[in-house]
This record gives C-alpha cells, sequence and structure tokens, in this order.
C-alpha cells in the first residue's frame, strides 16, 4: 500500500469515527473502516506533497501552504509557499523564500501564537520542527525551531487539554514513540508526555477527531502495512488512554501502549 493511500484511508476513518459516539456499535466502525480502507488502495500512487489548507488571508476562501522545490526540479533547496485561493477555483502563488529543511514529511496549520492568523509548523526527517507565522496577509514568517525529535513521520494538532490552546502530537520513527507537545498560546510549546507505538520499524500516521463525544480531541494511528488502527481517547491532560473497543488490530488487547 503506498503513501497516498495510507493517508488517504486515514482520512476516511478518521471522517467515518467521528461521526459514531463513544457507545456506538464498534462493529460497524470495523466494518466500514475496512471497505474504505480497501477502496482507498485501488488510488494510484503518486508522489506525496507535504500540503495543507487554510485561510491565510481572511477572505473566507481556502488557501494552500506547501512545501516546493522551484522550477520543477527533482533535488534542492525547498521553500514553504503559500497560494491564496481565488473564488473561480484557481490559485495565486504569494512570493516567498521561505526555507525549510531538506527532507519536510508533514506540517500541520494552525493559530499557535494566539493572533487569529493561521500559523505552520513543518516537520523534517532530520526531527527539527519548524513554525512559520501568519501575517494575516498571505504572508509567513520563520519563527524557528520549536522542538526536535529523531525522525519525524507524522503529526496532528488539537486540543489536548481545556486550556483552548493548540497542542502537537508527533509520530517519531526513530524513537517508536508519539509525542505529545502542549502549546503555550504564544507560540511555544513544551513536551508533556509520549507513548510507545505499536511496532518497532513502520511509519505510523496521526489524525485527530473527537471521537468519544467529550468535547476532548483523541488519536487514530495507523500505517502503511495494513488495515489496522489504533484510537486513543483524550484524558483532558495531555495524555491518553488506549481504547481497544474502538480500535482495530488482529489481537486489539495485545497492545499496551506505556
Amino acid at each position: 500500500m503506498s503513501h497516498r493511500t495510507a493517508v488517504t484511508a486515514l482520512i476516511l476513518v478518521v471522517a467515518l469515527s467521528a461521526t459514531l459516539a463513544y457507545a456506538g456499535p464498534a462493529n460497524l466502525l470495523h466494518e466500514r473502516a475496512a471497505s474504505l480502507i480497501a477502496a482507498a488502495a485501488d488510488v494510484p500512487a503518486e508522489p506525496s506533497s507535504v500540503i495543507a489548507a487554510g485561510d491565510f488571508n481572511h477572505d473566507g476562501i481556502a488557501d494552500l501552504v506547501e512545501v516546493i522545490l522551484p522550477g520543477g526540479k527533482n533535488a534542492g533547496q525547498r521553500f514553504l509557499t503559500v497560494r491564496l485561493g481565488k473564488r473561480d477555483g484557481t490559485f495565486a502563488q504569494v512570493a516567498s523564500r521561505n526555507v525549510v529543511g531538506g527532507d519536510p514529511r508533514a506540517l500541520v496549520v494552525g493559530d499557535f501564537n494566539g493572533d487569529g492568523n493561521p500559523d505552520v509548523i513543518v516537520g523534517d526527517g532530520n526531527g527539527a520542527l519548524s513554525e512559520f507565522l501568519g501575517d494575516g496577509k498571505g504572508k509567513l514568517a520563520p519563527a524557528g525551531d520549536i522542538a526536535n525529535v529523531g525522525t519525524i513521520v507524522s503529526m496532528a494538532t488539537g486540543q489536548f487539554t481545556r486550556d483552548e490552546k493548540l497542542d502537537l502530537v508527533i509520530s517519531d520513527l526513530s524513537s517508536n514513540k508519539a509525542t505529545i507537545l502542549l502549546g503555550a498560546g504564544n507560540g511555544s510549546f513544551r513536551r508533556a508526555w509520549s507513548f510507545e507505538l505499536p511496532r518497532r520499524g513502520a511509519e505510523f500516521h496521526i489524525a485527530t477527531a473527537d471521537f468519544n463525544k467529550d468535547g476532548l480531541t483523541d488519536l487514530v494511528i495507523t500505517t502503511d502495512d495494513n488495515a489496522d488502527y489504533e484510537v486513543m481517547l483524550g484524558n483532558g491532560n495531555g495524555t491518553f488512554t488506549y481504547a481497544p473497543q474502538l480500535s482495530h488490530l488482529r489481537d486489539p488487547y495485545t497492545y499496551c501502549p506505556s
């Protein structure tokens, strides 16, 4: 299964799971998720892009932010650029020289410093998490690295505590752990907790949603290797509890994250 297939399947699983209550029929979730992942396997493989959406100029039209190689090159210095959406469905690129690492793996969008403008955090394969702050007009300014881990595979954002500030979760291949970074609301983060991922040597992708309707962000973890996924329910303090009844593993009770 390709990287694009896994990501597509993950998005489908999260969309489905978020519609089901915690006490809902778990077997229905499992069956529907399996069928969606099987359908996603038919998507042809394409080069993956590090890209996300957000409204960077507050005009009510979705914009794109992505890492690019200028001039159609296959190698070289990569840059973070914003493409502002137009009402006709096209996009206009904003001039930018925001340099990112040589192996960008993921990026997330959110208002991380509390000024009302979307910001961006880019995760590199070397473990660096680089922050870029939005000015509300479509431009981004580098704010330095907020943290370093081992080897970033995936990351997602959500409110993991009750302070209404955005936090981060990072999937780290080198340590085989998911690391939780709690946001201070001013653009800075602190490490709060980490837990083991299901298996060493596999690249795990993480997405966020409120699966049990308690107002707290939860996690779903999946990989390219199979159709399995693990759900971790938020405790409201930056930690998570594994939910075997919502997960899809050959034996869901054998996974014991710590």
